[in-house]
């Protein structure tokens, strides 16, 4: 508006016969524009500067991670722009928030989803967002789980933002679905070593299994929730790769998930003895 010769006297008179309305300290829209979610967060931006990039629960939404929906305007500045306001929440961190750790969205500035999930304290983020957001990232290849392990574990040697709360989330996090999640909880419980998760097995080129857990050396568990497995063509693929992975050397146990749910001790009894064969267990720190 400066740009284009409009006044202060002429803003407050378009402000007041509800022409235009603020959104924050220096953005405005149409009254008859709006409020747009998207709008909301592109004004957020502009006033905060170059600098400030979508996080929190919106970046969460804008990256299509499972339980977040485009309601939340939250964003990250760097530590000197701490106390700014817009029309939602700002949080600041001390650690640059670097390129690399940056991409774009929709056209906004977003925080790659690791990144993303190693700021979730500062937004308050539940235990249940947290792993939400860890478990969908991984399912859509947007982190890879030893990664982020490792780069949350230095974080936390500092005492940065409250990263304990990420490591607490991680645990039993790393399954595709709720289910895997209790089943390594299940595992960590009852003192198994945790097992390698979503395991693909390959026949020359072509992949003919992806497995929930592998524990080593070939040992392949199952977790099976009734609905994804009902049909008679998902019973056919469910026993051919039953088949293929028994002839390529893999024993394979199956857990519905009533079994997960219901008897988790009779569960890992049978990995225990299904193990003990072949494998000293070990103690494992999560």
């Amino acid at each position: 508006m400066d740009t284009a010769g409009v006044t202060p006297w002429m803003r407050s008179e378009a402000l007041r016969i509800h022409l235009i309305e603020r959104i924050g300290p220096k953005t405005f829209r149409f009254a008859s524009d709006g409020p747009r979610w998207e709008q909301v967060v592109s004004a957020g931006l502009l006033d905060l500067g170059p600098s400030a990039v979508a996080a929190g629960r919106t970046g969460a939404a804008l990256l299509g991670l499972d339980g977040f929906a485009r309601h939340h305007v939250e964003l990250l500045v760097p530590r000197e722009l701490r106390g700014r306001r817009i029309a939602g929440t700002v949080a600041s961190t001390t650690r640059p928030i670097d390129a690399l750790d940056v991409c774009r969205v929709d056209g906004f500035p977003c925080l790659r989803a690791e990144r993303l999930i190693l700021e979730a304290p500062l937004f308050r983020f539940t235990r249940e967002e947290i792993e939400n957001a860890i478990d969908s990232a991984a399912r859509l290849h947007l982190i890879a789980d030893t990664r982020l392990r490792d780069r949350v574990v230095r974080e936390t040697t500092r005492g940065v933002n409250g990263s304990r709360a990420v490591v607490d989330a991680l645990v039993d996090a790393g399954g595709h679905s709720r289910l895997e999640r209790r089943f390594l909880a299940l595992v960590r419980r009852h003192r198994l070593p945790r097992p390698q998760l979503q395991v693909v097995h390959r026949d020359g080129g072509r992949t003919f299994a992806r497995v929930d857990a592998l524990f080593a050396p070939d040992l392949v568990v199952e977790v099976d929730g009734h609905a994804t497995h009902s049909t008679r063509r998902q019973r056919r693929k469910d026993a051919q790769r039953h088949t293929e992975l028994t002839l390529h050397g893999r024993r394979v146990l199956t857990f519905t998930r009533d079994d997960v749910y219901e008897r988790p001790s009779w569960v890992a009894a049978q990995i225990r003895t299904a193990l003990s064969g072949n494998l000293a267990l070990e103690r494992v720190v999560f």
